[in-house]
């Protein structure tokens, strides 16, 4: 079974669960494999973000912190366009070009935004980070504007959400072809281990039988 969480690194939710799901594909290792899918977080913005839309993620950040413990540095960067999508790209990038999952990519990202107020909407910046995870600058540039990338990350944007929840995150499980919902919204490690096991059994059980 694979667990694929639905995930975006402007989702604060999904940075307040990113240390939850590291001890999760900790724990489970090779029982059930990890994975994840880019939900996309205003992806038709094009204007910077107002103070009312500052206030309001100010809210959200303190909600998640209190909840979670994620640490936050609860600033935004100047003139900030909320639009996930140049960082899903690049992200997409690495992942084909690391040939998996790029969660400590995805998760730096999150890091840069959501801690240290940087704005990871700047394709300069995205490229640079991909660099200290072993693919080159140059290349995230130039692959993140194909428009191979693009209809892929649109896919998936259009795509992630329809298993019975429109919340980020979200986990759903996959085997043989076969997808569905597994929880919606945040959920702390030992309750998605939990979760990630009975429905493992229950689907060799449904072999079984």
């Amino acid at each position: 079974m694979k667990l694929l969480v639905v995930t975006d690194p402007m989702c604060s939710w999904c940075w307040g669960m990113s240390a939850e799901v590291d001890r999760t594909a900790n724990e489970l290792n090779a029982s059930v494999e990890l994975d994840f899918l880019l939900g996309g977080i205003n992806t038709h913005a094009t204007q910077p973000i107002g103070d009312f839309g500052r206030r309001h993620l100010m809210k959200i950040w303190h909600e998640v912190h209190a909840t979670t413990g994620q640490q936050f540095g609860f600033k935004l960067p100047d003139s900030f366009v909320y639009n996930s999508t140049l960082p899903c790209l690049a992200v997409q990038v690495v992942r084909e070009h690391l040939g998996k999952p790029p969660f400590g990519y995805l998760h730096r990202l999150q890091q840069l935004f959501f801690v240290e107020g940087r704005n990871i909407n700047d394709a300069e910046l995205v490229a640079e980070v991909a660099e200290d995870f072993g693919v080159p600058r140059d290349t995230v540039r130039r692959e993140s504007s194909s428009e191979r990338i693009r209809q892929l990350v649109g896919f998936e944007f259009s795509t992630s959400r329809g298993y019975g929840t429109n919340a980020l995150p979200s986990v759903l499980w996959e085997r043989d072809g076969e997808r569905g919902l597994l929880a919606g919204g945040y959920l702390d490690s030992a309750t998605l281990i939990d979760l990630a096991q009975r429905k493992n059994d229950s689907l060799r059980q449904v072999e079984i039988d």
